[in-house]
């Protein structure tokens, strides 16, 4: 093997190792907590230089259907993916071919029909799938679409747009998220509370933070306890705890003390606080942590995954990477090991496979573990759309 490419791997599988561990619980309040004041602008076109290794994309197969030609990319969605050409961005079709030119200082991937660009005067506005200006670019900072609303930013304050360009709900506020299924978080004279798509308050301003609804109930924080409220404004689980988590199938993480445990709707804990950490996995399991050791429980506090692991991501499809002893392999929810810890890293599934570190690369495995897409390119992406990234080694 190329000692060149040996030497790039490793280092690329050394970053991913430092980058990919779960948050701490607290650590998650906090950075969903944090304001987010403006949106990190491209560089300038001369700050980009000609990449010596070209992106393109293969398809499920492992095959090279789209050449790599482009300096950078981004993942397929909605039938179009943003590429760079030099300094400048603009969008491929699925046959690989510019269907909006390259001359945008940025741009991001389509969200519900239309596409944030920016020009080089940085100004924001967004494209539909023709290329044509469906919202001029008159906008400071602007985030996508969601449930039919664009967050933007008028001066020093935070407003929405609809889909035709119209400041729907007004530029009033001091902070805002993007929508989550139907509402925002906004600030107001230093407390946070929950919008509609129309502007109304859900969750009126008076919190020192607020949380999307799940399950029927939004997390707040005040005075430096959390609890919940429910789809009227009511609180139903008053702030006790130290810290909380959001509602997935019935029950909710919740810190008191130092260590974490489960509660019903009733604010009631059903698994009594154990854990350094706790979050929830998927496939009804919730990550545990003691010792530096990692397993899973179930919502009645049984232990299913036994607490083995020197680290375990949560789970998609029914599988979740663990690592032991500084190499990583794959486990079901049952507790079941399904390969030896034979990975530099392995990463979530996504429509069966995932992809995974290996001798001479990044690979593609199933959930047997077993290489379906070998490791032959520089670095690879998810595939979103039946297509995935590939970086060519020239």
């Amino acid at each position: 093997m190329n000692f060149k490419y040996y030497l790039f791997t490793l280092f690329l599988t050394t970053i991913a190792l430092a980058g990919c561990r779960p948050d701490r619980p607290s650590d998650q309040n906090e950075a969903e907590t944090a304001p987010q004041t403006t949106v990190v602008l491209p560089p300038p076109e001369e700050d980009y230089e000609a990449s010596e290794f070209k992106w393109g994309y293969i398809n499920r197969a492992g095959d090279l259907v789209i050449p790599a030609q482009f300096d950078d990319v981004r993942p397929f969605s909605e039938r179009f993916a943003v590429v760079r050409l030099g300094g400048k961005w603009g969008f491929i079709g699925a046959n690989g071919k510019l269907a909006i030119p390259a001359t945008y200082k940025g741009a991001w991937s389509f969200s519900e029909g239309l596409a944030r660009v920016q020009s080089f005067e940085n100004k924001t506005g967004f494209v539909n799938y023709s290329g044509n200006v469906a919202i001029p670019l008159d906008w400071e900072d602007a985030e996508d679409f969601k449930s039919g609303r664009a967050k933007v930013r008028q001066e020093e304050r935070y407003g929405y747009l609809d889909r035709s360009g119209k400041l729907c709900i007004p530029a009033t506020f001091d902070y805002a998220s993007s929508f989550e299924n139907g509402t925002a978080k906004v600030q107001s004279k230093g407390k946070y509370g929950l919008i509609d798509t129309t502007g109304r308050y859900l969750i009126p301003p008076e919190y020192d933070a607020v949380w999307a609804f799940s399950e029927g109930l939004a997390r707040v924080r005040k005075n430096g306890k959390s609890g919940f409220v429910n789809a009227a404004g009511k609180m139903v689980i008053p702030p006790q705890f130290d810290s909380a988590q959001d509602f997935k199938e019935g029950v909710a993480p919740a810190q008191q003390g130092e260590l974490w445990g489960l509660i019903d709707k009733k604010g009631k804990f059903v698994v009594e606080p154990a854990y350094v950490q706790l979050w929830y996995a998927g496939e009804g399991r919730w990550c545990v942590e003691n010792n530096e050791k990692y397993g899973c429980i179930d919502a009645t506090g049984l232990l299913v995954v036994p607490m083995n692991f020197d680290q375990l991501y949560s789970f998609s499809e029914g599988v979740a990477p663990y690592m032991f002893q500084r190499l990583w392999g794959l486990v079901d929810k049952n507790g079941n090991i399904i390969t030896k810890p034979i990975f530099g890293l392995a990463w979530p599934f996504r429509d069966g496979i995932a992809r995974a570190a290996v001798y001479g690369g990044i690979a593609f495995i199933n959930k047997r573990g077993e290489v379906v897409i070998p490791p032959k390119y520089m670095d690879v992406r998810d595939f979103d759309e039946g297509l995935a990234p590939v970086q060519e080694y020239q």
